[in-house]
């Protein structure tokens, strides 16, 4: 019998190893076509339907209580302290000498400088008389009076410096406590006490840039001590002109000019209403998927789901304002949203309303 060639049994191996590969994967195709070939049913959600309500804007906030004038006490020259006029913790009036500093040096200088100026003057008279009768020229009578200008401005300079000896309150306020003795000596460098005006009081405190167009002048904001719950009423006074870059807030003051004693620098709790917003459209917090484009929510339009990109503006802890998306009577998506992609089949269950 003819011996039958190697390369032709090769052949024969590798057909019979493909044409069962086929075989197999036909057979696992099949079995899974017919899972493939199954209908997904509707995803159940529950559904809010839009409608246009009156909201309140009212605004919560952190704020805090400022001194309209608030300074550390620091002596314009260096000098030995001879007298402290003023008691730690007590009001003082603008206008009131705080502090005096040794002007021994000073008021010897205006000593001289009066004497100088009095011999001078008394020399300029004599050249008066002497340039009528044209005894001198009329540069020997300039000369004299410029000496005697500079004389006066001598002077004028050392009565500067003696008037910053004594140390006075810029404005009325409450003095803190003293950082210096009688007999020690200071100098630009050293802070001498703390000077607060209490009365009136600012609050500052900082709302969402989306409050813009609400936010005025003349508002009457209420706010409370952290610790405390009874209310306060001041008055903003002034607003930022620019929006914060990092919180994207705006910053206001409001004038406080009640009885009740706060310390600047403490935090309070802030509540402002800003007015009321006519047909405003508010939907539950959750229906709004934020994206890297903006905002969307998800409505349902006979059944079928329609993906709305939408403009969002002020929220409450559970409502979210609508201001460009959707209009009255449209049924918003609120639960299932992982589940739901564009064109799916819904099946409504609960409302929300």
């Amino acid at each position: 019998m003819k011996k039958i060639p190697n390369w032709i049994i090769i052949i024969f191996v590798i057909a019979l190893v493909i044409s069962s590969k086929f075989i197999f994967f036909a057979k696992k195709e099949d079995s899974a076509s017919p899972a493939k070939g199954k209908n997904k049913g509707p995803v159940a959600v529950n559904y809010f339907v839009v409608k246009s309500t009156v909201f309140n804007n009212d605004v919560f906030a952190t704020g805090k209580v400022g001194a309209l004038n608030q300074i550390d006490i620091v002596p314009e020259v260096s000098g030995k302290v001879m007298a402290i006029y003023f008691k730690e913790g007590e009001t003082v009036a603008k206008g009131g000498v705080l502090v005096k500093l040794n002007d021994a040096d000073l008021q010897a200088q205006l000593l001289k400088s009066k004497s100088q100026i009095t011999l001078s003057e008394q020399k300029l008279e004599r050249v008066k008389k002497l340039i009528e009768i044209k005894g001198i020229s009329q540069e020997e009578f300039d000369m004299q009076q410029n000496e005697l200008n500079s004389l006066k401005a001598d002077q004028a300079y050392i009565l500067a410096q003696l008037a910053k000896t004594s140390i006075v309150a810029p404005f009325t306020g409450v003095i803190g406590l003293k950082n210096i003795s009688e007999g020690s000596f200071v100098n630009s460098n050293s802070s001498i006490a703390s000077l607060v005006q209490v009365k009136p009081l600012y609050v500052e405190f900082s709302v969402p840039e989306k409050y813009s167009s609400l936010f005025k002048k003349g508002i009457k904001i209420n706010f409370s001590g952290e610790s405390s719950k009874e209310l306060h009423q001041a008055t903003i006074y002034a607003i930022e002109p620019i929006v914060d870059e990092l919180t994207k807030t705006i910053k206001a003051r409001a004038m406080y000019d009640g009885s009740h004693i706060f310390y600047p620098g403490s935090y309070v709790k802030v509540f402002a209403n800003l007015g009321e917003t006519e047909n405003a459209l508010m939907v539950p917090t959750q229906c709004v998927i934020s994206t890297l484009k903006g905002q969307k929510l998800f409505i349902s339009k006979n059944g079928i789901a329609a993906e709305v990109p939408v403009t969002i503006g002020v929220r409450t802890d559970d409502l979210i304002q609508i201001i460009d998306g959707v209009k009255v009577g449209d049924t918003v998506i609120t639960t299932g949203l992982l589940s739901i992609k564009k064109e799916s089949e819904l099946k409504l269950l609960k409302s929300g309303n």
